[in-house]
């Protein structure tokens, strides 16, 4: 790297260092390692060490810029910490002394750690890493001081499952299909219900979806012939490139209604979807699907619309809060932007803990998103957040599913040929829904 390039990323650098390291208490500016200590009189300052990748070690490259993974992981960063910043600030507005100390996450040029044990020991809260390999690093030291660990990005259980002291602020997904599932089983257990499923890196999500939603229509066989009424999932077999032969599975004489809780990785698969439910207009359908899906660019807004596609959401800033006016307006005045969605989260995450520790506030702070809904899976474990809403499609944005009125129910029709002007033939199993044009033993009545 040339001499100005050199200078160029250490002044950032050192820019940067400054702003790892901050207070707020009570208004006043604390000094952080730059300067004087937070006052060590007060005992009840809020202690947070939080843990991010800025790469402040990561040299550049030919042309003076950083690798694109690294500076995107620095963007990442730089969004999760205005987060925090605004929510330390919140909770010293509101009488709680806050001291933030911000390390990197990414071990230096020799492989060696940027935090140490005696950082984590001071910390009231650890708040990251956001890298698995970091987390892994720094659980066990965590887990030694017994210390409260904020995580930030979504982590094997490995890592998550290691006590109640843990939080895993990203919304669980494991949540969010058991959620997906008994919305479907008890406003669609009569419609025709397929899932459509990939095998892929989304496969537990799958078959947890199948699990509850079948569990749900079991629960409700107590007349003979109900395991007609309230049908077992159809499944789907397809791939994260393709539907399969979904088109089979379809009718023309039933709301279908297709789910899908495969994510990113199936793009490929979403966008086939989308073109084998438009290929068949002669059906109805209602589609469900992973929240990844409103973030997909090709995804047309008139056939989500058409299809009241339903996704469950996690991190939508309630923007017709008045409540929230002053919040946003210091965030804007602090980056020049909206907050994002690493922003929100960490900004929520933040604030939750402050105010589990000093309830008092709670009344004086205020978050960006939906209050966040902590749930234990088991007597002892991590705490999960489990605070997943729907949405429904409709007047091309996404409007919360209870804010909307009921979905129309479906009216079956006959089809005719267009050539011989005859009903075309209604398969066995539907003809029971047209009892003017079938006779009860399935034969075609009479014409008069």
């Amino acid at each position: 790297m040339g001499m100005n390039q050199h200078h160029t990323a250490k002044a950032f650098a050192l820019s940067l260092l400054y702003l790892l390291s901050w207070g707020f208490g009570g208004g006043t500016h604390a000094q952080g390692i730059w300067g004087d200590p937070v006052d060590s009189g007060r005992v009840d300052t809020l202690e947070y060490l939080v843990i991010l990748p800025f790469g402040l070690q990561v040299d550049t490259v030919a042309g003076g810029e950083l690798p694109r993974r690294a500076q995107r992981l620095r963007e990442i960063a730089l969004a999760h910490l205005h987060g925090v910043e605004l929510a330390a600030g919140q909770l010293a507005e509101a009488g709680v002394p806050v001291h933030v100390e911000v390390v990197d996450e990414v071990p230096d040029s020799l492989g060696n750690l940027q935090f140490s044990n005696l950082q984590i020991a001071r910390a009231d809260i650890v708040v990251g890493p956001l890298m698995r390999e970091n987390v892994g690093v720094a659980a066990p030291k965590v887990d030694r001081f017994g210390r409260e660990h904020v995580l930030l990005t979504e982590q094997p259980e490995r890592y998550v499952e290691r006590g109640g002291a843990v939080r895993q602020a990203m919304a669980s997904e494991w949540a969010m299909a058991e959620r997906l599932a008994e919305w479907v089983s008890a406003a669609h257990d009569t419609d025709r219900v397929m899932l459509v499923v990939t095998g892929g890196s989304d496969a537990d999500l799958e078959t947890h979806f199948e699990a509850k939603f079948n569990a749900a229509q079991r629960a409700k066989w107590t007349l003979e012939g109900d395991s007609l009424r309230f049908a077992l999932i159809d499944t789907v077999t397809a791939s994260s490139r393709s539907v399969g032969r979904l088109a089979d599975h379809v009718t023309p004489y039933a709301r279908n209604v297709i789910v899908s809780v495969a994510g990113r990785s199936s793009r490929s698969m979403w966008a086939a979807l989308q073109t084998a439910l438009q290929m068949n207009d002669s059906s109805d359908f209602v589609l469900f699907g992973h929240p990844e899906l409103a973030e997909m660019p090709f995804v047309d807004g008139g056939l989500m619309s058409r299809w009241h596609a339903t996704l469950p959401l996690f991190g939508q800033v309630q923007w017709g809060d008045s409540s929230l006016r002053v919040t946003l307006e210091k965030y804007r005045a602090l980056t020049g932007s909206e907050p994002g969605k690493y922003a929100r989260l960490a900004h929520d995450a933040v604030l939750d803990a402050g105010v589990r520790r000093h309830p008092h506030v709670k009344d004086w702070v205020q978050p960006l998103l939906t209050p966040l809904v902590w749930h234990q899976r088991e007597e002892g474990g991590a705490w999960h957040n489990e605070t997943w809403t729907l949405h429904r499609f409709n007047e091309l944005e996404w409007a919360r599913l209870d804010t909307l009125p009921a979905m129309a129910p479906f009216v079956p029709r006959l089809f005719w040929d267009p050539e011989t002007e005859e009903v075309i033939p209604v398969p066995a199993e539907y003809r029971n829904l047209f009892p003017d044009t079938y006779a009860p033993d399935g034969s075609l009545r009479d014409s008069e």
